[in-house]
């Protein structure tokens, strides 16, 4: 890897719990305030923990390339992810209608799975591409991804690929509660999920300084916290997402996504 990464956001206070003016609002293209959207090149270190005093394994870069460029003559948004360890895991190149933020079409590959899925939701088609020389890819396989994705034109949704992207673009209350329609094209149908602004807290960045955060929350179970959850940090001022704790429940252990700094090619 070429770039020479900095740790910029390191472990956080304890959140305050806010509970005033709980709201709920289901978000729609009106919802999304996209002059909030950050473009360029940022990444995130991603890496697991068996529990919060283990060290970090399985650690992995994820790259962004954010641009707004035109697709098929109308204003859209390209959104490249690459995940890497020691080789390239993960990529994944999306176009994003420029108002809604749904997508137009996204192509994505899995090393593991070696093979990549083209999702064009113009043409409403699915390709399924061979990559690494595997077997032919079997009908078993490829229906239940094509049906999800033919159910997914039934309602407006958002993709659940863009998450970090998406939470930039929120605005923030005490308590309020988005209810999101997401949609991960290849990985099961869209879905209703729920994340609540529980609180807020402070991050640290490398010089020292503290950072207003919003906490932002997803419970796996009834909102029980032991039970599971997913926990992101999203900056006050420039509603960048900085961090995320992913907890498993029942000891699975942590996953968690923290916003680095760049140099460098």
């Amino acid at each position: 890897m070429k770039s020479f990464i900095t740790l910029i956001f390191f472990l956080s206070f304890s959140s305050t719990v806010l509970a005033d003016n709980i709201d709920t609002i289901t978000v729609r293209p009106a919802d999304l305030h996209m002059n909030q959207l950050q473009t360029g090149n940022f990444g995130y270190l991603l890496y697991s923990k068996k529990n919060k005093e283990s060290a970090p394994t399985r650690v992995t870069y994820i790259s962004f390339n954010v641009k707004q460029e035109p697709y098929h003559n109308k204003p859209a948004i390209e959104v490249l992810q690459q995940w890497d360890t020691d080789t390239m895991k993960h990529r994944c190149f999306i176009i994003f209608d420029a108002g809604t933020f749904s997508t137009r079409l996204q192509e994505t590959y899995w090393k593991a799975l070696g093979y990549s899925m083209k999702f064009d939701f113009e043409s409403k088609k699915v390709e399924f591409i061979n990559v690494n020389n595997q077997a032919a890819i079997p009908d078993s396989v490829r229906q239940p991804v094509i049906n999800d994705f033919e159910q997914s034109f039934t309602r407006y949704n958002l993709n659940w690929h863009a998450d970090m992207i998406i939470y930039s673009l929120l605005n923030y209350r005490p308590g309020r509660t988005f209810v999101i329609n997401y949609y991960d094209p290849g990985f099961g149908k869209a879905e209703d999920v729920m994340y609540t602004v529980t609180g807020d807290d402070l991050l640290t960045d490398h010089n020292g300084r503290k950072i207003p955060c919003w906490v932002l929350n997803h419970f796996n179970v009834n909102q029980s916290p032991e039970k599971g959850y997913e926990r992101f940090w999203i900056s006050k001022k420039s509603n960048e997402v900085l961090k995320m704790e992913d907890y498993g429940g029942a000891g699975h252990g942590y996953r968690y996504k923290i916003k680095l700094g760049l140099s460098g090619d």
